[in-house]
């Protein structure tokens, strides 16, 4: 049976909505929302070879849209907390502590790669809006089209599942052996 959490050992985990705002700060680099934007807008009038004179008009759309794909991020970060939690308390039935913990980087690491993805996405379809209006209208290609890149810092964070912080590995689909408590 699974102990309650008492509120001291609850104090100090950050929320969901701060969980959310350090990812994007990481993916901000330093920058401001605006210049998140506009480099996904440049990134994509990049690829596309479309005319400079896009710049003028795709930041502001590649910002709403962003915008309104990252509402909501902090509600799916729970998922990441209770599966973290549940896990390390299998492991380590009473530590509580150590499960908020692998709950919290859980949670920071989810968010992380929400936010990649979801910028990669707006990036996409930045790229796709461009291409659209290439065949559609008067718009011109400037250059030769290029495959998108995107910062190292949303390419790592969709590189895959990171092992748990503290926790052995698994080798050769044998668990290492722990140690038994004294």
């Amino acid at each position: 049976m699974q102990e309650r959490y008492s509120l001291p050992a609850l104090a100090g985990v950050p929320t969901a909505e701060e969980v959310v705002e350090r990812a994007l700060a990481r993916l901000l680099r330093g920058a401001t929302w605006e210049g998140l934007a506009s480099e996904i807008a440049w990134e994509a009038v990049r690829a596309t070879g479309a005319e400079p004179s896009c710049l003028e008009w795709l930041p502001g759309l590649a910002g709403a849209v962003l915008a309104e794909r990252v509402e909501g991020v902090e509600f799916v970060l729970e998922g990441a907390r209770a599966t973290a939690r549940a896990e390390h308390l299998d492991r380590w039935p009473h530590d509580v502590a150590g499960a908020e913990t692998a709950a919290t980087l859980a949670a920071h690491e989810e968010a992380d790669r929400r936010l990649s993805l979801l910028y990669l996405q707006v990036l996409e379809w930045a790229v796709s809006l461009l291409n659209e209006r290439l065949d559609e209208t008067t718009l011109r290609r400037e250059r030769t089209p290029s495959d998108p890149e995107v910062p190292s810092v949303v390419a790592d964070s969709l590189a895959g599942v990171r092992p748990r912080y503290g926790w052995p590995s698994e080798q050769g689909g044998t668990d290492l052996e722990r140690p038994e408590a004294a």
